[in-house]
C-alpha cells in the first residue's frame, strides 16, 4: 500500500489530520461565496460531499474550490497519478479516477462517476436521509384495549379460602372481646371520625376511647353511622372508655360514665377503666395547675374509685370494669377489695418495654393485658432522643423474612403472647395493614429474638407527676 506525501502539498493549503483522515483544502475566508467561473468551481459545488476515503488508513481528498493559489503544481499531480487504493475488506480494489489535468480533473471525474459507487464513497446527508425513512418500519397497529377486571375484594360464597379472623378471648366475667381494636389517642376530631369509619368497614371491632382524648363525639358519630348503614350491629362491636384523673372521687364516677355515653351517643359501654391510679384536682379542667405551672393532685384513693366502678356494672352502664397503668401492687390492692375482679390492664407494652413479669403476674390472676402503643408510639410529640422501635434491624431482618412490615411484626408479637393490641393511626392504608397480621405467624426462634431487645424503655412516663403518692412507675412492674 502506497501511501499518500502528504509534504508535497503543504504549498499554499492547509492540511489537517482528523480521526486518521486528511483533507486538503483551500481556506476562503469568512463568507465566501462559491462563484461560477470554472469547471473546477462547478465540480467542488456539486460534489461538495462526495471524497475518496480509504477504509484502512482512513485517507480521505476533498476537491476544493479554485482560487487564485489553488492550482495544483505538476508535482502535486504526479502523485495523484501514482496514489493506488489499498484493497477494502471484502477482498476488492478499485482505483481512483486518473486525474489529467490536476485536482480540478479529478474531481469531475468522481462528479461524473456512475450511480454505483463503491462502499468507500460517502453518500450525502440528503440521500442517507431517505434511505433511512424508506427503511423506516412501519408502526404496528394498536391492539383494542381490553377491560381491566375489577379486583375482588371477598371471595366468593363457595369458595373454600376464609379471610383470617382477628382472634378474640373470653374474659373473666365471661364477655368476649376482640384482641385486636384502633386506639383513638391523639387523633382530632375529624380525623378520628374518618379513622373510626374506615377501620369499621375493614373489619375492625374494637375502639379504644378516652374522656381526656376529647374526640368521643366524632367517635360516636362514626360508630353510629356504620350501625346506621346497617354495616355492622352494635352487639358486634366493643366499645372502651376511661374514667379520667379529675373524676376518681366515687361520687364523681357515674358522671364520668354519663359524659363518655353521651358524647358516644350509645346506651352502654363494653369495657370502661380507670384511666390512672393518679386522681387530679375535681374540675372542669382536665389538668389542673397551679401558679406555678405544677398539676394539682387529688388524694383519693383509687381502692374506693373502684367500688364506685363496680356500680356501674350494676346499672348495666358497662358490662365489664377494667383498669389502666397499674403496677402489681396496684393491683393486689384492687384485688383485695374488688367484688368485680378486674378483666384488663392496659398498659405500655411493645418490645423495647415487653412488661415480661408484669404479664406473668397478671396470666396467674387471670387478666388480660391490652398493650398500648405497641409500635412504640412513633407520633408522639414529647419523643427526644429514644431509639426507634420500627427501625430496628432485627425486627426489620424478621420483616423482610415474612414480607411483611416492621408494623406489623410489632403486632403479631403482642397477639402470639396472648395480649391485646391497640395500635392507633389515622391513615387508611396503614389501617389495613395493621390489621392484616391474623395470616402468619412468628416461630419460637423469632420471638425469642424480640424478647431479647427489652431496654425497660418506657414511652410514656409522666415522669411530672411522680411526686404523686399513686404515681405507678417507681416500682420495677
Amino acid at each position: 500500500m502506497q501511501k499518500l506525501n502528504i509534504g508535497k502539498f503543504t504549498s499554499n493549503k492547509f492540511v489537517r489530520a482528523y480521526s486518521g483522515e486528511y483533507r486538503i483544502f483551500k481556506f476562503l475566508g469568512f463568507g465566501n461565496k462559491i462563484t461560477e467561473g470554472n469547471g473546477a468551481n462547478n465540480a467542488a459545488k456539486n460534489c461538495v460531499t462526495t471524497t475518496m476515503q480509504e477504509t484502512v488508513s482512513g485517507t480521505c481528498i476533498e476537491p476544493m474550490s479554485n482560487t487564485k493559489d489553488s492550482s495544483p503544481t505538476k508535482e502535486d499531480s504526479k502523485t495523484l497519478k501514482n496514489y493506488k487504493y489499498s484493497k477494502t475488506a471484502a477482498g476488492s480494489s478499485k482505483a481512483p479516477p486518473k486525474a489529467q489535468n490536476g485536482v480540478e480533473d479529478a474531481a469531475k471525474e468522481l462528479c461524473s462517476a456512475p450511480a454505483k459507487k463503491s462502499e468507500h464513497t460517502l453518500k450525502s446527508k440528503k440521500e442517507c436521509g431517505e434511505k433511512k425513512a424508506t427503511k423506516r418500519p412501519e408502526k404496528s397497529k394498536c391492539l383494542k384495549p381490553v377491560s381491566r377486571l375489577e379486583p375482588v375484594k371477598e371471595p366468593p360464597d363457595d369458595c373454600n379460602v376464609k379471610k383470617a379472623e382477628i382472634p378474640k378471648i373470653k374474659l373473666n366475667d365471661g364477655c368476649t372481646m376482640p384482641l385486636f381494636g384502633l386506639g383513638t389517642f391523639g387523633s382530632n376530631t375529624d380525623q378520628a371520625y374518618k379513622a373510626v369509619k374506615h377501620a369499621i368497614n375493614v373489619g375492625y371491632r374494637m375502639i379504644d376511647c378516652a374522656h381526656v382524648y376529647q374526640n368521643e363525639q366524632a367517635v360516636g358519630k362514626a360508630i353510629n353511622e356504620t350501625i346506621k348503614n346497617c354495616i355492622v350491629n352494635r352487639d358486634e362491636l366493643f366499645i372502651t372508655s376511661k374514667l379520667w384523673n379529675t373524676f376518681h372521687r366515687p361520687e364523681l364516677v357515674l358522671e364520668g360514665c354519663c359524659r363518655s355515653l353521651n358524647d358516644l351517643n350509645l346506651s352502654y359501654l363494653d369495657l370502661y377503666l380507670i384511666h390512672w391510679p393518679m386522681g387530679f384536682k375535681e374540675g372542669k379542667e382536665l389538668i389542673p395547675n397551679d401558679a406555678c405551672g405544677r398539676v394539682l393532685f387529688s388524694h383519693v384513693d383509687y381502692v374506693d374509685t373502684w367500688k364506685a366502678m363496680e356500680d356501674l356494672v350494676h346499672r348495666r352502664l358497662t358490662r365489664s370494669i377494667g383498669i389502666s397503668n397499674f403496677n402489681k401492687k396496684q393491683v393486689e390492692r384492687i384485688l383485695n377489695i374488688a367484688k368485680i375482679k378486674p378483666v384488663v390492664n392496659q398498659v405500655e407494652c411493645h418490645p423495647y418495654l415487653n412488661q415480661m413479669r408484669l404479664m406473668a403476674y397478671l396470666k396467674k390472676k387471670k387478666i388480660l393485658l391490652v398493650a398500648y402503643s405497641p409500635l412504640g408510639s412513633p407520633g408522639r410529640s414529647w419523643a427526644k432522643d429514644e431509639p426507634y422501635l420500627l427501625g430496628d434491624n432485627m425486627i426489620k431482618s424478621i420483616a423482610f423474612h415474612h414480607g411483611r412490615t416492621a408494623a406489623q411484626i410489632c403486632l403479631r408479637y403482642q397477639l402470639q403472647r396472648g395480649n391485646a393490641v391497640i395500635p392507633k393511626s389515622v391513615t387508611p392504608s396503614r389501617i389495613e395493614s395493621n390489621f392484616n397480621v391474623a395470616d402468619f405467624e412468628l416461630d419460637d426462634h423469632e420471638m425469642e429474638i424480640i424478647d431479647k431487645l427489652d431496654k425497660k424503655l418506657r414511652l410514656v412516663p409522666l415522669s411530672n407527676l411522680s411526686s404523686h403518692p399513686h404515681y405507678p412507675f417507681h416500682d420495677e412492674y
